[in-house]
């Protein structure tokens, strides 16, 4: 017996084979192109760690801080944190930018597009705010 296509059945059953094939591998070609397609966008967002050496210096590095002023500012922000629901957003972000980011007046005053002097008023009215706050804290009532 010869054999005229591939399927070892033949008429409406052998049209509907090929068609329910050609669909498969329609989908499988479509499946494989978006799955190389999501490799070569993954592989052009990926960067050598030799392309980067001074991010991975300034994340890796060891900190320049003295270890009394981290554990200071470690201390100041746990005594900070339930207080900052008394504070402006503005307030809140120069506390969180100085003590917890730990970074420069200079540099909290550049991340948010204000003077330095700006920054330096916003700590000094933080800090009075929560220091009235503990001061009322310490009256007993919590």
């Amino acid at each position: 017996m010869a054999k005229k296509n591939k399927l070892w059945f033949s008429g409406e059953d052998a049209q509907l084979a090929a068609r329910f094939t050609k669909c498969l591998t329609k989908a499988l070609y479509n499946r494989r192109v978006s799955y190389l397609r999501a490799k070569a966008d993954e592989a052009a967002n990926e960067i050598s760690i030799e392309e980067c050496p001074e991010e991975v210096d300034k994340m890796y590095m060891p900190t320049t801080k003295p270890v009394e002023e981290i554990i200071e500012s470690k201390l100041m922000w746990e005594s900070i944190r339930k207080y900052l629901h008394k504070l402006t957003p503005r307030e809140c972000e120069v506390m969180i930018s100085l003590y917890v980011e730990q970074i420069s007046v200079s540099e909290t005053a550049a991340k948010l597009g204000v003077e330095k002097s700006t920054v330096s008023t916003h700590r000094r009215n933080a800090c009075e705010k929560i220091r009235k706050e503990m001061e009322g804290n310490q009256d007993g009532s919590i």
